[in-house]
């Protein structure tokens, strides 16, 4: 996966209630728990039945972290799979940099340096909104992300873009497997109705 990828979504399902799709990527560590620690990376409301969305999945991750609540944030760097990033405080106040290898070379590592009440959230984006993130990494501590070249579909009655999954009223806890590994361009659609239940399935890809 070397260039950004394009994916199309169409509305083929006979869904009347207007459900909201959102795609979400899983961080690949043991511990991650979708339901609790995913985000709704994006979300595509009031698609009717034969409309379509379009969106990109970017090469490009970029990392960055957050305190106090979210109030504060550092600058948002542009990140690569294999390489450590750490949250310290020098004579300018606290920064986010670059520092070498992280301890896996599969792995994106957040560490925390800096002394900070309540520590702080290390986070990852593409495309600008929020696609990962992991609270409370506190002092002397690190965030790692692990990722694959896959999302992963869902519906929801009520669910905000780059906010937890936790926060949102799920019509499903299965979610539709979308791998992206060696694709430049693939069709994605809603299908079945309410009495034998809507599935996610991949029309074409290229």
């Amino acid at each position: 996966m070397s260039t950004n990828i394009q994916i199309n979504y169409t509305n083929k399902s006979m869904n009347k209630d207007l459900p909201t799709v959102f795609v979400f990527t899983k961080n690949e560590t043991p511990t991650f728990d979708a339901l609790k620690e995913g985000v709704a990376w994006r979300t595509i409301p009031n698609i009717g039945r034969g409309s379509s969305s379009s969106f990109v999945f970017p090469i490009v991750t970029m990392v960055g972290a957050t305190w106090k609540g979210g109030m504060n944030k550092t600058e948002v760097l542009a990140s690569d799979i294999g390489k450590r990033y750490t949250v310290s405080k020098n004579e300018t106040g606290i920064v986010l940099e670059g520092n070498g290898n992280a301890s896996d070379t599969k792995s994106i590592e957040v560490n925390n340096d800096a002394n900070i009440q309540d520590g702080i959230s290390a986070s990852l984006y593409k495309d600008g909104k929020l696609m990962l993130t992991k609270n409370i990494v506190g002092y002397g501590q690190k965030a790692t992300f692990v990722l694959k070249p896959k999302l992963y579909w869902g519906i929801a009655s009520e669910i905000v873009e780059s906010q937890l999954l936790n926060s949102a009223v799920l019509n499903t806890d299965h979610f539709f497997e979308l791998d992206l590994e060696g694709a430049s361009e693939i069709n994605v659609s809603l299908n079945g109705n309410a009495e034998d239940g809507y599935t996610f399935k991949v029309d074409s890809q290229k």
